[in-house]
């Protein structure tokens, strides 16, 4: 019995360890950035749709959307809608709003991929291995001042 005592005690210690470290939680937190986007479709923009050009600001009013990074490796995008046109509201979500448009059930359609620039990235404090924003329909949330939408990173 005493052998057996003996080599249960390093046992012992190592699962506490172990345990110990699984306890740890992830520190990430989201970050936010100021961006200036620009949305469209081509020949508005040479890409084929969604997001033209995505860069990030300094100058909080000249931005017209907020960027976070999220832990899920998605990035939501909150765009304010004073600092927008109709014409792009348009692009973002296929239609002109009206009072009786449905807007529960409006798209962000992106194309193709958007390759992030690595200023963005670091912005983000994203993970290397994100390189990209995917291609894809993304539900959007319409509120009065702003347009939300959560995008999938690859």
């Amino acid at each position: 019995m005493f052998i057996t005592m003996k080599k249960l005690i390093p046992i012992a210690l190592l699962c506490l360890t172990t345990i110990a470290f699984s306890q740890q939680k992830n520190t990430t937190e989201k970050t936010t950035i100021n961006g200036e986007l620009i949305f469209g479709k081509n020949p508005d923009c040479i890409r084929r749709g969604g997001i033209c050009t995505f860069n990030t600001s300094q100058n909080k009013a000249q931005a017209n959307t907020q960027v976070t990074y999220n832990k899920d490796n998605s990035i939501t995008l909150i765009i304010d809608r004073s600092k927008i046109t109709k014409e792009e509201e348009f692009k973002i979500v296929g239609q002109y709003l009206t009072s009786t448009s449905k807007v529960n059930e409006l798209t962000f359609v992106m194309e193709e991929d958007l390759t992030l620039e690595a200023e963005t990235k670091i912005g983000l404090k994203m993970a290397n291995y994100l390189t990209k924003i995917a291609k894809g329909n993304y539900p959007v949330v319409i509120t009065k001042d702003t347009f939300t939408i959560i995008l999938r990173l690859e």
